[in-house]
Order: structure tokens, then C-alpha cells, then sequence
């Protein structure tokens, strides 16, 4: 059976990408609360535990922006997905790996024998 030429090429799909970056955005959402400051980085030694306090986790996430670290967790993501996809080691499909030779096919490349690819052809 002939099939439709559309039908035969490869389909890009970015349901994957798309998880990825929304995980990412998610993660970068929530990472602005357990990011520390520069000044709790110089200080983390002394006071460890007012680090984990419910009170300082807060105020660290109110003064910084949820969009922006939504948006780099996201870029994050995505880069590293798009960076796996073309570093993977997946040999290309040829032609020759998924074509199937029919009647109809042969009929096409071959018009003046069409009697003889009918009657003898299986």
C-alpha cells in the first residue's frame, strides 16, 4: 500500500522538553528558599542552625524573584535535555532501515511492466 510521504518522516516531539522544563522551573522555584545569601554563606559556620530556620527560609525566599529563578531552573533544564539529545549516541535511520518494498511501489518506479508486477509479483 502506498502511504502518505508525511506519513514516513520522523515526528518531532517535545513532550519531553517541555517535562524537563517545567521540572526545572519548578525546582529553580523552590531553590530560591534554600539558596543562601552571600551573607549567610560567610556566616553558615557559626550560626548552622538559624540556616534551616522556618523564619530565615522565608525571608530569603520574599526578597528574591520566583520568576527569575522559575525561569533559570527552566533554562537549566532545557539545555541539559536538548544537550542530551544531541550528544546520545543514537545512529540515524536511513531509508533503507524502514522501507518497504510493495507491489504498488514497484508499479510506480516501473509503469511499463505493471502486468507482469500484478500477475507474478508477490
Amino acid at each position: 500500500m502506498i502511504e502518505r510521504i508525511d506519513s514516513k518522516q520522523p515526528k518531532r516531539n517535545n513532550a519531553g522538553l517541555m517535562l524537563s522544563a517545567t521540572t526545572g522551573a519548578a525546582i529553580g522555584m523552590g531553590s530560591r528558599y534554600l539558596l543562601p545569601t552571600k551573607a549567610e554563606i560567610k556566616s553558615i559556620g557559626t550560626a548552622a542552625d538559624t540556616f534551616f530556620s522556618s523564619a530565615s527560609t522565608a525571608a530569603r525566599g520574599a526578597n528574591r524573584s520566583m520568576l527569575k529563578y522559575g525561569a533559570l531552573g527552566a533554562i537549566a533544564a532545557a539545555t541539559i535535555t536538548l544537550l542530551t539529545k544531541l550528544l546520545s549516541n543514537k545512529k540515524p535511520q536511513t531509508q533503507t532501515d524502514t522501507f518497504e518494498y510493495s507491489k504498488y511501489q514497484a508499479i510506480i518506479d516501473a509503469p511499463e511492466y505493471a502486468c507482469e508486477i500484478l500477475l507474478y509479483g508477490d
